[in-house]
Order: C-alpha cells, then sequence, then structure tokens
C-alpha cells in the first residue's frame, strides 16, 4: 500500500513560511514588549512627580538637588554629604523601610575615609528599587565600590537647570543653577514663575556599564582607551591630575581623553552628584555627544558637569514636568525649546514639543 507523505520540497517551503512568520512576528512582539517598558518607566517617573510634591505639601520646599560640597563651595557640610533627592523621596513611594535605615542627618559616606559609604547606609545602597530603574535599561548594578559588594544604581534624575553658567560661575555648575532644585536649594511652587506645566523636574539616563574596577586604563582615562557603551553610558572627565584641566566647556569636552573616572553613569541611587542623580538640558535628549564633567576649580571632584537625558526607548525620553504630567520628548526637540523647559523663572513662551 502506497503512503502518503511531504515531498522534500513541500517541507521545505513549510519550513519557510513557519520561518517567514516567526520573523514577522518577533518585531511584534519585541516592540509590545518595549511599548510596555516604556509605559512603566513613563509611570515611574509619574510616581516621582508625585512624591515630589507630597514631599513639598510635608516640607513646604522642594528637596534639593543635593547636599554635595557644600563645605566647600557654601561654607556648610563636607562633601560627604552627598544626598540626593531619591532618599528623601523614598518615604512617599512605599520605601519607607529603606527610609528608615537611613542616617540623612549624618554623612551618606564616612567622614574618616570617604572611599566608604558608612556602615548604616550600606544596606540602602546596595538594595535595587525598581521604581528607581527604567525596566527597558538593565536594571542592574555594574559597579562595587565604597565597601559596597554591589551598589545599588538608578536610571532617574532630577532637572537642575539649562547648564548654563549661573552668575560668577562656570557652566555646568549645581550651585545657583536656573532649573527648579539645585545644590542647598530651598525652592517651592512660587518660584516656578514659568509655570509649573511648562518646567521639567525629573526625566531619564542611562546607566554606565564600565565598573571602577575595569582597569587603570579606562577607569583613569588613558588616552585612546574609550569604555565600552559608546557616548550614550559614558561621560568624558576633566580633572587637574589627568593633565586635561579646564572648566565644562564644548571646546574642552570635545578634546577630552579621560572617561568614567571611578564610577560609571547612574551607579548609586543614594547619591545627588551630576554624573548619578542630576541632569540638565544642556544637551539635547539621547545627544551623540559625551555626557561631560570636571573638577574646575574645585578641591574635590564632579562638582560641574553636563548630564543629557538619555533613554534606550525609540526616538526619545520620557519626561515629568512639575505639575506632576509626564511627556515622551523627541529626540529632535528644538534645543531653544529643550533649555526653556529647564528654566524656572526664565520667562521663555514655548512652542509646541
Amino acid at each position: 500500500m502506497q503512503r502518503k507523505a511531504f515531498t522534500l520540497i513541500e517541507l521545505l517551503v513549510v519550513i519557510a513560511i513557519i520561518a517567514v512568520l516567526i520573523a514577522l512576528l518577533l518585531p511584534a512582539v519585541q516592540q509590545a514588549r518595549e511599548a510596555a517598558r516604556r509605559t512603566q518607566c513613563k509611570n515611574n517617573l509619574k510616581q516621582l512627580g508625585l512624591a515630589l510634591h507630597n514631599y513639598l505639601d510635608a516640607n513646604l520646599v522642594f528637596p534639593m538637588s543635593t547636599l554635595q560640597f557644600a563645605g566647600l563651595e557654601l561654607g556648610g557640610l563636607s562633601d560627604d554629604y552627598q544626598w540626593g533627592f531619591l532618599p528623601r523621596l523614598a518615604p512617599y513611594m512605599d520605601q519607607a523601610n529603606i527610609y528608615n535605615s537611613l542616617n540623612l542627618n549624618g554623612p551618606l559616606y564616612d567622614s574618616n575615609n570617604s572611599n566608604q559609604i558608612r556602615p548604616e547606609n550600606q544596606k540602602a545602597a546596595s538594595t535595587l528599587v525598581p521604581a528607581f530603574l527604567c525596566p527597558s535599561d538593565a536594571s542592574q548594578s555594574f559597579d562595587s565600590n565604597y565597601g559596597v559588594a554591589s551598589l545599588a544604581p538608578t536610571n532617574y534624575a532630577i532637572c537642575i537647570g539649562t547648564g548654563l553658567a549661573p552668575a560668577n560661575d562656570t557652566a555646568g555648575s549645581q550651585f545657583n543653577a536656573d532649573g527648579i532644585v539645585y545644590a542647598c536649594s530651598a525652592t517651592n511652587s512660587a518660584h516656578i514663575t514659568d509655570g509649573l506645566s511648562n518646567t521639567a523636574i525629573v526625566s531619564e539616563c542611562l546607566l554606565g556599564t564600565t565598573p571602577s574596577s575595569n582597569g587603570a586604563g579606562a577607569v583613569f582615562g588613558a588616552p585612546g582607551v574609550v569604555p565600552t557603551g559608546g557616548v550614550q553610558r559614558n561621560y568624558a572627565y576633566l580633572a587637574d591630575f589627568l593633565g586635561s584641566a579646564g572648566p565644562v566647556s564644548d571646546a574642552n569636552c570635545a578634546s577630552a581623553t579621560a572617561w568614567n573616572f571611578e564610577d560609571p553613569k547612574g551607579f548609586l541611587w543614594l547619591s545627588g552628584e551630576p554624573r548619578v542623580g542630576s541632569y540638565n538640558h544642556y544637551y539635547g535628549p539621547n545627544s551623540p555627544k559625551y555626557d561631560c564633567i570636571s573638577e574646575f576649580g574645585t578641591t574635590n571632584y564632579n562638582t560641574y558637569g553636563w548630564h543629557a537625558a538619555r533613554s534606550q526607548h525609540i526616538g526619545g525620553v520620557n519626561l515629568t514636568l512639575a505639575d506632576g504630567s509626564g511627556r515622551f520628548v523627541s529626540n529632535n526637540i528644538d534645543m531653544t525649546v529643550w533649555r526653556a523647559l529647564a528654566t524656572r523663572a526664565g520667562g521663555e513662551v514655548l512652542g509646541n514639543f
């Protein structure tokens, strides 16, 4: 009896059809997953916006971007007090247990050994908080430093302004900046004369993937040694002892030969320094230029910088405005509008964005 079966050609045709269907289906599945991740990221940012207003209601001011360098620049606390805005928002984001484990009245780092996070803060320093991480990024630690085996990073940073030079200071300064908050600020809604719906307050940044232990060449920036991850995940570094000293400027940053001194971007959610907890609008979203950090004119490190909003989302970044609303901003936004969004009292008239 003759048995019916597929011929080899028929089998190959069926396999080819299945392969085509899979090839068509996978991108659609990936796009659906990314759409869900982008929505979750936007929701995280909206929750941060709500937490900022709850903090404002309770404290009558927005949280400062950081206490960093207050002693050196403003005659206050030492630079071991580098607390950012996220630990202050923790109790308003269902993270009361983490908040209670911290000692925000003391320094983040050990005053006797600035290379160590104080023991009471180390548990929180190693705790990944999903609400502080964009699901489109890695959501994992890339660094081991300061006495902590696995530092918990963040994708979210608070806007300190345009990054243009404030009075009697240099570009990229954290101090007396033109955003809603800045280092040692004490601002409230009355200071935002541009309007809450016209002023940026929080956006997202990508995590750096080059750890502190990734070799002296990559850490200290030997000429020609560029960390993996490219422009989006690394920052140019200007520092006196590297022979590339100078203020943050277009020329200095473009000619930098050092990258990622010590710590990757976003390495610690507790921190408020420029490469982690704050950003500005000097560069556009997902700028093709390296973020740039300088210690020019300071007695410590990383006081000044241009830190751009960056994301894994196709075409732009999520942004939360000071009224708590969320927007997706295109990489192609007009730079005049982008910088106008960063000021609290610039008096600009915004176009569409």
